[in-house]
This record gives C-alpha cells, sequence and structure tokens, in this order.
C-alpha cells in the first residue's frame, strides 16, 4: 500500500526522532515508491518533480493542492515517455494544518521504508523516515444540499494488511478529540473503537481496540477528515463490497450531516 508512518528529526543527527502522523504517498497495489525527489516554487501549492516506482525508472510528477479540503491533499498527474497528464491519484503530503510541504527527497530500503529529508514552508530542512504502514486510504467526496462530487479529501480508515474495514459507527462528545464507538473489518464482528486526535498532526488519530472483553489492543493511526479547522464529530459508513469503497455519512463540528464516499487509493 502507499501508507507511511513519519517521523521527523529536526537539531541535528543526534536528535530524538518524533512522530509526525501519516502520509500517502503512491498508488500503486503492485509496486512500491522507491524513490521520491519533488519540489515547489509556489509555497506547496503545487509540487514538481520526479518519483520511481520498483522495477521502473523515474517519471515526472506535478502534484496540485485540492480545493475544498486541506492543503495536504494533492491531486497528482505523472509524465513519461514524452506523454503527461496521467493520473497518479491522490496523495496527503503533509501533516500540518499551517504549513505546507516544499520539498521531500527520499529513497527507500529493501523494506519499502523512506528515508531522507523534507521542508515545510517557512522552516530549514528536517530529516525523515517513512515506515510503510499496512491499511487503507480512500478518497472521500461528499455531498450536501442536493449537491453531490465535493471533495472531502483522503482518508486512512483501517490498518491491517489483508482485512478492509466494512463499518465504521462512531462520534465524539468532545468537539473531535476523541472519536469512540465501533468499527469492523471484513469477515469479523463489530470491535470497540476509540481514537485519541494527535495535536501535532492534523486530523490524526492514535487508534484503540477492544474486542472480546479485553481492550486496549493497537489500532494504528487513522486519518479521519480532512479539514483544518473544523474535526470529525460522527462517522457512520458501511460497505456492501468487502471493504472497496465506504458510504454513509459523516459529521464536521458546527455542522450537519453530509453524505459520505470513499474509493480507495491504490490501483
Amino acid at each position: 500500500m502507499a501508507i507511511y508512518s513519519i517521523q521527523n528529526q529536526w537539531g541535528g543527527n543526534t536528535a530524538p526522532w518524533n512522530d509526525r502522523g501519516v502520509f500517502v504517498l503512491g498508488n500503486r497495489l503492485s509496486k512500491k515508491l522507491v524513490a521520491i525527489d519533488i519540489s515547489s516554487e509556489d509555497n506547496g501549492k503545487t509540487l514538481t518533480g520526479t518519483i520511481t516506482y520498483e522495477t521502473e525508472g523515474p517519471i515526472g510528477f506535478k502534484a496540485s493542492t485540492i480545493s475544498g479540503v486541506d492543503e495536504n491533499n494533492y491531486a497528482v498527474e505523472n509524465s513519461w515517455g514524452g506523454t503527461s497528464g496521467h493520473d497518479g491519484g491522490k496523495w496527503l503530503i503533509g501533516s500540518r494544518g499551517d504549513q505546507r510541504v516544499i520539498s521531500l527527497k527520499a529513497t527507500a530500503d529493501a523494506d519499502g521504508n523512506l528515508n531522507g529529508q523534507m521542508t515545510y514552508t517557512g522552516e530549514g530542512e528536517i530529516g525523515l523516515k517513512a515506515t510503510l504502514t499496512p491499511g487503507n486510504a480512500y478518497w472521500v467526496e461528499n455531498s450536501w444540499g442536493g449537491s453531490t462530487g465535493n471533495a472531502g479529501g483522503v482518508m486512512v480508515l483501517g490498518t491491517r494488511a489483508t482485512k478492509a474495514p466494512v463499518a465504521f459507527d462512531l462520534s465524539s462528545n468532545d468537539d473531535g478529540n476523541t472519536l469512540d464507538g465501533t468499527m469492523t473489518y471484513n469477515t469479523e464482528g463489530h470491535i470497540g473503537f476509540k481514537g485519541t486526535l494527535n495535536p501535532l498532526a492534523l486530523n490524526t488519530y492514535a487508534v484503540e481496540n477492544s474486542w472480546g472483553g479485553t481492550s486496549g489492543h493497537d489500532g494504528g493511526q487513522m486519518v479521519i477528515g480532512a479539514r483544518v479547522d473544523q474535526k470529525v464529530v460522527m462517522l457512520k459508513v458501511s460497505s456492501d463490497d468487502q471493504g472497496k469503497t465506504l458510504t454513509g455519512d459523516m459529521q464536521y463540528t458546527g455542522e450537519g450531516n453530509i453524505g459520505f464516499v470513499g474509493n480507495p487509493q491504490s490501483t
């Protein structure tokens, strides 16, 4: 998959590594990303350069921020062989609400993890460790007031290598700082869900699951929501195709319910 748990380092090679959320880089199921070298000349509104998938040579990369969602969400186009405009999927590059990524240069080790450097607007270069992580990334579209197909952002829902989620029934009583309820993985019954917002990674929750009378099972990191100034306070979705798509409703703080359609972000 194309989901990475992110750590950054600043203050020298002996400084500690800091957990900084989740990125979604690449959109191919059968090929890992082995190199990325991108930068921006417009404060992160667009990112250009090259990426490389395993067994291939470098291909051209252009990413543009997507209107209506937080600016870590990018629509990607690739170019190769003299042709451009090939759909490269929707990526999640960055995890801050007030700064965009303006450079990212990394290469993969034998396990597919990316190591290198990155830069946010207004700062110097910082170290990057991106650990390939199992899970499911979805491009979400929202509907309201008779309008459909509105950009809802890239969300990471589910953290297992072999099972996709088929249901979520979550709500919050603290304006989205925590989300509680149940979720279901394909072929299983409901399990308990508790998500606690990471204050240093936009819309990213550390998840604990419970089942069989036991709690505190590590459920990984999920990205739930795609807005800077509003958190998710309700998510009720399900799937009738074994988790390939998720449909239902969600709610952000200060709003009513809106429709939710999630489609997978790897091909």
